[in-house]
Parts: structure tokens; sequence; C-alpha cells
């Protein structure tokens, strides 16, 4: 148990509405987490029973601070923090937007992917220190390969950003606190891209077809559901890893031997 803490572990699931962040709430609630959800949209379908929806936007710090607070005081501490809430970049490159609009899309997507996960570290810092706790990330194949995988410019900046401040954050906060990440690689997912200031797209707007490309890319030929990534979550937050700090776990197919 995270912390040695008699009763229930308590989580805070960032972006936990859709997606990847969705399946490791229904999967922790499942082994008995008491959850709560920072998005900044309802779910489409109930969230698992007794899990709490915190509406904000998780750029600001104030929502994930109220967010933390909503743990404490519900459940009396907080045991494992999951930054998960991201956005992508649509594929965006270099040389494919005027230097302006790429300058916004880059910030939009840092701000989501790097400072979000920042601001919730901030705030669940404390709480987690006091009850030895752990953070897990969501990070991308895009934290490692930048090309053939669909990340552009700033998705891959973001991503590559996140491995260092896991990294830090895990000497910073050792040895009461072990920050981990999971870093997933072809998974269809509820993903958008930023358009605009605050628009977003799909971006997986034709499964078939992105699943062959995926199939395509990775050696095991695999498709992943959120699902299946789950319990990587739930074991980097757990004991069983308990001598585990600063590492990431790699869901990709097997990227690294293409």
């Amino acid at each position: 148990m995270v912390g040695q803490q008699s009763g229930a572990r308590v989580a805070l699931v960032t972006g936990g509405a859709s997606g990847i962040g969705r399946a490791v709430v229904e999967d922790l609630a499942r082994h008995g987490h008491r959850v709560v959800v920072l998005d900044h949209e309802e779910p489409r379908e109930p969230l698992p029973d007794g899990t709490a929806l915190v509406l904000g936007d998780v750029r600001s710090a104030a929502d994930n601070e109220r967010a933390v607070r909503t743990a404490v005081e519900a459940h009396g501490g907080l045991d494992v923090l999951v930054g998960n809430a991201g956005i992508h970049d649509g594929g965006v490159g270099l040389r494919d937007r005027p230097a302006a609009e790429l300058a916004e899309l880059a910030r939009r997507v840092l701000d989501v992917d790097v400072v979000g996960y920042l601001l919730a570290a901030r705030a669940a810092a404390e709480p987690l220190l006091e009850r030895r706790g752990a953070m897990v990330f969501t990070l991308s194949d895009a934290s490692y390969v930048v090309r053939g995988n669909g990340s552009g410019v700033a998705y891959a900046m973001a991503k590559h950003a996140a491995v260092g401040l896991v990294r830090h954050l895990a000497a910073d906060l050792a040895p009461r606190v072990r920050v981990n990440a999971v870093a997933p690689g072809g998974v269809l997912t509820g993903l958008r891209a930023a358009v605009g200031a605050e628009g977003s797209a799909e971006v997986f707007g034709d499964p078939d077809g992105i699943s062959a490309v995926i199939r395509d890319f990775n050696p095991l030929r695999v498709v992943l559901t959120p699902a299946q990534l789950a319990p990587l979550y739930r074991f980097l937050a757990s004991d069983d890893a308990h001598g585990m700090t600063g590492e990431v776990l790699r869901p990709d197919g097997g990227l690294d031997v293409r």
C-alpha cells in the first residue's frame, strides 16, 4: 500500500474524463482507490461510483490546488497523482505554419502537456510527501521517436520536456515520493489536437486507417487500448514498484528496436 496508510488509497487523475485517463480512473477505482478527477469537461459516460469530478483547467495553479484540496478534504489525504491531461499538435512541422502561429501552437501544447504537469505536481507535493506517495505521468512515444509517429515539432518538444520534468521531480522528491511515467505508443484514444487559441480537433479521425499505420510502424504489430495500459499506472503507484523512481515504461510495440 502506498504510504503504508490504512484504508483505501486516494488518487487524483488529471484528464481522467476520457481516453487513457478514464481507463486509469476505472482501473484504480476497481482496485479500491478513492479517485478524484480534474478535467475541463464532463465525461460522456458517468465516472465510477464514488469518483469526484473537479471541473477545471490544468494550466491553472488554482484549479490544480482545488482538485488536491478536494481529495484531501474528502478522503483525508492523497497517495497518488496521475498527471495525464494532454493535447496534440496535429503533426505540424517546423515549416508548416508562419512563425507566429507556430509559436502560439507550441505555447499551448507546452502549457497543457508540461506546465500542467508541473502545476499538478506542485499542488500535490505536500500531501504526497506526508503519505510517502507516488506520481505517475503520461508521456508518449514522441518522448523518444520524432518521425513517423504523427508527432509535430511542438508535441515532440513537450513530450521530451516532460521526461526531464519526471526525472527532476524524482530527484527532488526522493526518498519520500516516487515519480515515474508511462510512454505509450500506438494507442487509439480521444486525444485532440490544438487548433487556434482554444479550439481542438480529433487526432484519430480514421481509426481503421490509423490502426493499420500503427501496426506497420511497430515491431510487435500491435494497437493497444487504454484499458491495456491502465494496470501499468497502478503498478507504478503501488509498493510493488517501491524500488523505482525516475523510470519510464514504454508500452509502444517495441519502437526502440524498430
